[in-house]
């Protein structure tokens, strides 16, 4: 089935919401994979705040936070992460964008200039101070995730986080003052040692852990040897593209750089 999402610009005032998400303690509440609720499982003594997200397929959607998780027959209290590979990527970006509101929302009861409680502000989707007029808009953080390429390999690294095997892209934030392909260039040399020339911009994607927006990028190497940090990157090593290791799903934005170099050099090899 083919899902249409449709995200609000604002908080200003929705229909009756068709689909519910509720959230608790991060965690979702699903029906085995099924996130999204008909109005039967809201629990409205619980509800400490709710948010009009948009429309999917023309229904609106608004996700409810719990005071605390309650036990609802035939559903269980799931992680985001959980949902990654078993759901379709709209889907996902629904989920994604409900646990990030309800993050903001809850992070910024608070004014953080002179720590007055903050309110919702009337038709944006921000919090404001009533005593010093400070006001604050969900926020996301701007990331690259590059893969660095050499002919018919490309380098891949073991983050020292994983608790498994998986082979991933390299990735880091923008700093204040930097462009996306300086950003790139200094994360590349920073956890590997490596200089990158040509970098040619994929695609991005929305990362809801705990926030970012990334932005993925196929870097060709331009020189040096590699030397894995330690403290951020395990291993790094080149893979042939006819020899990978374990990768991250299709559903990553990782994943999906990884199967375009594959692709590309295949492609090239057959011409």
């Amino acid at each position: 089935m083919t899902h249409i999402f449709v995200p609000a610009a604002s908080a200003r005032p929705a229909p009756d919401f068709a689909c519910h998400i509720l959230i608790a303690d991060g965690l979702l509440l699903c029906r085995g994979e099924q996130f999204l609720h008909g109005g039967e499982v809201v629990i409205a003594g619980l509800i400490s705040s709710s948010h009009y997200l948009g429309e999917l397929d023309g229904r609106p959607c608004g996700v409810h936070q719990l005071s605390q998780p309650v036990d609802v027959p035939g559903c269980e209290w799931r992680s985001l992460r959980s949902l990654l590979v078993s759901v379709e990527e709209p889907l996902f970006a629904l989920a994604g964008r409900a646990t990030q509101v309800v993050n903001w929302d809850s992070e910024h009861r608070f004014c953080g200039r002179c720590g007055c409680a903050t309110e919702q502000h009337p038709s944006d989707r921000a919090r404001v101070c009533p005593s010093c007029h400070f006001t604050v808009y969900p926020r996301i953080s701007p990331c690259v995730i590059m893969l660095v390429t050499r002919g018919d390999e490309c380098l891949l690294a073991r983050h020292t986080h994983h608790r498994h095997a998986m082979y991933t892209a390299l990735a880091g934030f923008i700093e204040p003052g930097e462009n996306a392909e300086q950003a790139l260039a200094r994360e590349v040399r920073e956890e590997v040692g490596l200089e990158v020339g040509e970098a040619r911009y994929i695609g991005s994607q929305s990362w809801p852990f705990p926030g970012q927006l990334m932005l993925g990028y196929l870097a060709e190497w331009a020189g040096g040897d590699l030397a894995p940090d330690r403290e951020e990157i395990a291993e790094a090593a080149w893979f042939h593209y006819s020899d990978l290791p374990e990768i991250p799903p299709q559903q990553t934005l990782s994943g999906q750089l990884i199967r375009k170099f594959a692709e590309l050099a295949a492609r090239r090899a057959r011409c």
